[in-house]
């Protein structure tokens, strides 16, 4: 299929080139000269050949083209090598849509200069030449800048590509990391809960004989922290079951009740939530804030946060900013994994996230594509790419007209007129303005339709005032590709097709009439006065002639639209539906864990808050040590579990009082449980610091 579509153009081109010269004047009985024949002949195998390869070399393929094409021109004359030079069109839009803008647009300079010399060689310097050169120069520019076109569209395709490639990666790893996440959660939980009664208990029955008030404050500090951790497993259970209705939420509320969680915890959260989003992106974003606010907690505890969520442009942004007054947790699971797994998330959605210190804290920046998932975020650049089609496109439509006028001056005596140097200037401020809605025509198409036709009178108005010789409508009838690029304008983008159709009719309509009016008005039309009636009708029938081709130019904008309509939805729909089975996987994944954890851990956990109302030191011990494993098995079905330091009842013999105890109790276990005594909170120097009832 690539090989067709490669030399098909190419084949077509060589084809009517030799049907059109030397095989028309063949056929008619004139025979060419022979080094002409020859010189035409080659010329067009070798434009073919070098078109060919436009696809993989696209400059070495204009150049040749160029080349050949200026040879042939110095056999026949541009009118009948007139496919040969549209080739170097095609080539020059291959160089737009493969090369760097940098290139292409010396390529744009090479095949102008390239004009200028064989126009100089055929006409030499005049107003032809000049008006030759324009002409070459626009239709280059308007060539290059379609294939730049193309090739933007073309890199969107692609980025979309690569990100439907990192959705369904993101499917792939979303129950694993769901898992991940929750370890992380179920360890903080069994590290600076469990483990820490397991220390203090163990280590108040050992120093019981030497320091008999330690016992009762490591009872104590065992029932508070195993109500903590009771507490704190129901709350994970409760949000990993809540997950799935809390995403239907309005995205303030959701992050409301998480701010208020952290303020429990002595976290102050300020939010400051100005839109809300669309449920494809609130999920996300509501993610991204739990991971970062939890950060906080363990890198900055205490320090007042703000949370803002905002919609910037095509995109919504979340801050989360802290101002670094708190104090940190010594060591926490994953720590640095936090981040890079946000960034992950981030660049997933087609989005950025940074994070770095904010004065004395620290700020965590997410910019996501309003869109939701796969929404690409707009290009810079991209609206004054825009317009340099556009300004392309009037730039044509004014100066084909102009330099229409002068090139025919010179060859036909009726239209010398036209090249003065007043009606010139008057020639060129009605193109202009003629022209100057098309830079409407992306944003608002039915508006630069109707200023390109409400232009369209004054053509009209300046013949009647005397401003325009006779025979200025032929001049006009060039500057109606405005009108072509109008309706090919609404077609593409003005929407609704049942409608839009009827600016061809109309386009139409207002041409004829610009046409007929300025020919009836200029004295071209019959040489004299002309009936109302017979303008009436003859405006009519140019009118349907030109419906036609209008109709075809509305059609190919409409194709056009509908195509890459269907593109863009059905890459989006595959992103959407990417991102909303990664969010089923984890909701499914988070449930599975929730019931193992209320099979494996709860039953237990409440257990040991009972056995810490009894007070005995011993059963404590065991409770909580038959806890803190069934937590660790939990943990190794989720993942591997991290290497965990070895408690100090296992590193010493039941009974025996480690190496560097005092009899006051000034050893290690003995310090631990004097920082508990300040506190009351518990030995947090001995385990990885407390981080309690982290919403997960």
């Amino acid at each position: 299929m690539d090989l067709v579509r490669t030399w098909l153009l190419p084949t077509a081109l060589v084809g009517g080139q030799l049907l059109l010269w030397p095989g028309l004047p063949v056929l008619r009985g004139t025979t060419p000269e022979p080094w002409r024949l020859v010189v035409v002949v080659v010329a067009a195998v070798v434009v073919g050949g070098a078109l060919g390869w436009r696809r993989r070399a696209p400059v070495p393929a204009l150049v040749v083209v160029l080349a050949a094409q200026a040879t042939g021109l110095l056999a026949i004359t541009a009118d009948e090598l007139w496919l040969l030079v549209a080739a170097e069109l095609v080539a020059l839009y291959s160089v737009g849509v493969r090369a760097p803008g940098r290139i292409t647009w010396l390529a744009v300079a090479a095949a102008t200069g390239c004009a200028a010399v064989v126009g100089l060689v055929r006409f030499g310097v005049g107003p032809t030449w000049l008006g030759e050169v324009v002409l070459a120069l626009l239709g280059y520019l308007i060539a290059a800048e379609l294939g730049r076109s193309r090739q933007r569209w073309l890199a969107r395709r692609s980025t979309v590509a690569e990100r439907l490639v990192a959705a369904e990666e993101e499917l792939r790893r979303a129950a694993e990391e769901e898992r991940h996440r929750l370890a992380r959660e179920l360890h903080d939980v069994s590290a600076h809960h469990l483990t820490s009664i397991v220390v203090t208990v163990g280590a108040a029955e050992r120093l019981a004989a030497r320091r008999p008030d330690l016992v009762a404050e490591a009872v104590s500090f065992a029932a508070t922290t195993s109500r903590d951790t009771l507490t704190a497993l129901h709350r994970l259970v409760a949000v990993m079951r809540d997950g799935d209705r809390d995403a239907d939420r309005p995205l303030a509320a959701r992050l409301e009740e998480l701010a208020a969680g952290f303020r429990r915890l002595d976290q102050p959260v300020t939010l400051d939530v100005r839109a809300d989003l669309p449920a494809g992106l609130a999920e996300p974003v509501y993610a991204l804030a739990r991971e970062a606010l939890t950060n906080v907690l363990r890198h900055a505890r205490g320090a007042p946060v703000r949370v803002r969520v905002a919609v910037e442009g095509a995109t919504a942004v979340l801050e989360v900013t802290d101002d670094g007054a708190g104090h940190a947790a010594p060591v926490t699971l994953g720590a640095g994994r936090g981040i890079v797994g946000m960034r992950e998330r981030a660049v997933a959605l087609g989005g950025t996230l940074t994070a770095g210190p904010s004065g004395a804290g620290w700020r965590v920046r997410a910019v996501l594509p309003l869109g939701g998932p796969g929404a690409p975020v707009p290009p810079s650049g991209e609206s004054s790419r825009r317009s340099l089609l556009t300004a392309s496109l009037v730039a044509a439509a004014t100066a084909v007209p102009i330099a229409l006028a002068v090139v025919s001056a010179e060859t036909e005596p009726l239209l010398v007129e036209l090249a003065e140097p007043g009606t010139l200037a008057v020639i060129a401020l009605l193109c202009a303005v003629h022209a100057m809605p098309l830079l409407l025509r992306r944003d608002r198409p039915w508006l630069a339709l109707a200023g390109v036709g409400a232009a369209m009178a004054l053509w009209p108005s300046a013949a009647l005032w005397g401003g325009l010789p006779t025979n200025a409508s032929l001049v006009l009838f060039t500057a109606g590709v405005a009108e072509f690029a109008a309706v090919y304008a609404v077609g593409a983008y003005a929407g609704r097709p049942a409608v839009s159709w009827l600016g061809a009719p109309l386009a139409a309509v207002g041409l004829a009439v610009g046409l007929v009016g300025t020919a009836a008005a200029d004295g071209s039309l019959g040489g004299g006065p002309v009936d109302l009636s017979a303008a009436v009708v003859l405006g009519l029938l140019v009118a349907v002639l030109l419906t036609g081709p209008l109709l075809l130019t509305w059609g190919v904008g409409a194709v056009l639209r509908g195509r890459r309509g269907k593109v863009l939805s059905r890459e989006d729909d595959a992103l959407a539906a990417a991102a909303a089975q990664a969010v089923v996987a984890a909701a499914a994944e988070r449930a599975r864990i929730a019931d193992g954890l209320r099979a494996a851990v709860l039953d237990r956990a409440g257990r040991l808050v009972a056995v810490t109302d009894a007070g005995r030191p011993a059963d404590i011990l065991v409770e909580a040590r038959a806890t803190l494993a069934a937590m660790r098995e939990l943990l190794e079905e989720l993942r591997p579990a991290p290497p965990t330091p070895p408690a100090p009842e296992d590193a010493v013999p039941e009974g025996a009082v480690p190496e560097g105890a005092r009899a006051d109790g000034a050893g290690p276990e003995g310090a631990a449980l004097e920082g508990a005594r300040k506190d009351g909170a518990g030995p947090e120097s001995a385990g990885s610091g407390r981080v309690e009832g982290v919403p997960a």
